[in-house]
């Protein structure tokens, strides 16, 4: 098990690892054990509290991964309004010097068998980080601010006691997560999982080079016999929406467990400015739709459905690129086609429609899922 996180020396109550002390090098090089007035300037803000948001804020806006999913706290989220009485929303952020340097996206709901679980609004509960925390020297985060996190998510699982804990570490900044090792002292079980990213900052003409050249000849059939539209905003709202109800938004976009209609999930999040909808038609015939999920840097794919009468025809393509396209004119730079378990031979079942999601240039990068289960 990785062993590149320093924790404090509380760290038996907060993890069951074994104790190491934190010290502060001084003027004269020699190692100093940590004040009381450091360990005031560090400290932990749940939801609750009145500050959340601002930190919050200040957090998502540093966070290098910016999942659009986890975007809003609590009951923003899209299409969770209307039952927002069936979490418990347990977010937390650990601070550092009045900054946020960890956030964590965390509720509790009891299922129908009466069980308690842990998550996010139907999502894996996630971490987020603050990458101008980071200390230039380690490479790493403020040791007080490792040891406070995993010292809460402890506290939070011993006081919850849940059936199950869903998490999805994003491998920020390229380390794990503290609330990974966490979960797997306790005996959690981890899936590898890769996303494919595209990088928008690069030119039109070189994404489009990167692009496979079987690829590049399925974008050129789409844009000559699919009519693409873009749904934003008032287009949106003036849509009869009739055909979402055939879209699998739940299972796709990680809402699973969860009762959240796929039709007020797509109108809240485009009405609220945060995605966007792509069409294809042949015919006219509506053959494939995609919902996307923005920030002002990352664009997100969220999931898709494609006509059972199209599965003979290379519709994707085009539209992946036109939502390219259009998060590259809104200014992100990033394009998140999707995360997928490394053990698998395929990609997931939204991108297998004859292409694969490197085709378009992308990298891969890490994720891990962690489940805990009782």
């Amino acid at each position: 098990m990785p062993q590149n996180f320093i924790v404090g020396r509380d760290e038996k109550e907060a993890s069951g690892l074994p104790e190491q002390k934190v010290g502060i090098l001084d003027d004269t090089g020699l190692c100093r054990k940590n004040t009381e007035r450091n360990r005031k300037m560090h400290g932990v803000i749940e939801a609750s509290d009145s500050e959340f948001c601002q930190h919050w804020n200040t957090l998502y806006a540093n966070d290098p991964v910016q999942n659009p999913l986890y975007m809003q706290q609590g009951a923003q989220l899209p299409g969770v309004a209307a039952e927002k009485h069936l979490f418990t929303d347990r977010s937390f952020l650990v601070i550092a010097e009045d900054e946020p340097v960890f956030g964590c996206s965390l509720t509790l709901h009891v299922d129908q068998q009466g069980r308690n679980c842990m998550g996010y609004f139907g999502l894996e509960a996630s971490t987020h980080v603050n990458r101008l925390t980071m200390m230039e020297c380690s490479n790493n985060f403020n040791p007080e601010a490792i040891r406070l996190l995993q010292q809460h998510i402890h506290k939070l699982i011993e006081e919850i006691q849940p059936h199950s804990v869903e998490y999805l570490d994003p491998i920020s900044c390229g380390i794990m997560s503290p609330v990974t090792q966490v979960l797997l002292l306790k005996g959690g079980k981890l899936v590898a999982q890769k996303a494919e990213v595209i990088d928008l900052s690069l030119s039109r003409r070189t994404l489009y080079r990167n692009v496979s050249k079987s690829c590049r000849g399925w974008i050129e059939w789409g844009r000559r016999n699919l009519e693409i539209e873009i749904l934003i905003g008032r287009s949106f709202d003036n849509l009869n929406l009739d055909y979402t109800n055939t879209l699998s938004l739940n299972a796709k976009a990680g809402l699973a467990n969860s009762s959240i209609s796929p039709r007020l999930a797509y109108e809240k999040l485009i009405q609220q400015g945060n995605g966007f909808l792509v069409q294809g038609r042949n015919k006219d015939n509506l053959v494939f739709s995609a919902l996307f999920a923005h920030t002002d840097r990352t664009c997100h794919f969220v999931c898709a459905d494609v006509s059972t009468d199209s599965h003979d025809r290379p519709v994707l393509p085009a539209l992946i690129w036109e939502a390219m396209l259009h998060s590259k004119a809104r200014n992100c730079s990033q394009f998140d086609l999707g995360r997928y378990s490394i053990s698998e031979s395929s990609e997931p079942a939204d991108l297998k429609n004859k292409f694969s999601a490197k085709t378009f240039g992308g990298e891969s990068h890490s994720r891990l899922m962690v489940t805990l289960v009782e």
